[in-house]
């Protein structure tokens, strides 16, 4: 069944009212739904309800919200991801893409010595990402994209931080896994294609972060992100 996402849904008496251009077009011109059709919405607090179409036309969809439903689909850890800016756009994207799929709940723009990019472009097109993704892999909370921040400035600050090395030669993440299930949260730290510099990875030490390897093979800094995730998220 076809799920939207809807912030803060104005319904009346089990009638809602959806005016939003995206949802619109998509339920009107791409699936070609029609008075009867269901599909489902929820909202920034994860509730969701199951909605009938009663009118619809090119500008709106008046419908009838016929029961709640519940869904287990958030992971009790609330992970972090912080990933360095690669050079193409599109990388990018498609890790907010994927990370959203396997459960991450906060996305940071990481800035390094060696990335070669400081900001990242089309902001609300990162967010519509998002949101799509969380759409279809039937998660109930949208993660939050923040803004950039600098890996010097950030790492002294948070707790339970893991930091990817393809130097580290003694833990595997798989490792941590004990630890990091006992915590509310974690802190995945992925480097930028060129690597940390002994600089950043001296200071992370100093903070106590926690050093992992991924194996003998060195992976991209997309793959790295969705492999870490995979391994927290998915087990």
């Amino acid at each position: 069944m076809q799920r939207f996402y809807i912030p803060s849904p104005d319904i009346q008496e089990n009638v809602i009212e959806i005016h939003d251009a995206r949802i619109v077009f998509q339920a009107w011109k791409v699936l070609r739904m029609k008075t009867g059709s269901r599909f489902s919405i929820f909202d920034e607090k994860g509730k969701e309800v199951l909605v009938e179409i009663l009118e619809m036309n090119r500008r709106k969809i008046v419908g009838n919200v016929i029961e709640e439903i519940e869904r287990n689909t958030e992971s009790e850890i609330e992970v972090h991801l912080y990933q360095a800016i690669p050079k193409k756009t599109a990388l990018f994207e498609m890790v907010i893409q994927k990370a959203t799929e396997i459960g991450v709940s906060h996305i940071y723009p990481l800035i390094t010595e060696r990335t070669e990019k400081n900001r990242i472009s089309k902001f609300e097109r990162m967010e519509l990402i998002s949101i799509e993704a969380t759409e279809q892999s039937r998660r109930t909370k949208v993660p939050i994209i923040r803004h950039p921040v600098n890996f010097d400035q950030v790492i002294e600050k948070v707790n339970n931080a893991y930091v990817a090395y393809e130097y580290e030669e003694k833990k595997f993440l798989n490792e941590y896994l004990p630890k990091i299930q006992k915590q509310k949260e974690v802190h995945l730290f992925i480097g930028p294609e060129g690597g940390y510099s002994q600089k950043e990875i001296d200071l992370a030490l100093k903070s106590k972060a926690n050093l992992f390897t991924f194996g003998p093979r060195i992976l991209r800094t997309e793959t790295a992100a969705i492999s870490a995730l995979s391994i927290v998220l998915l087990n």
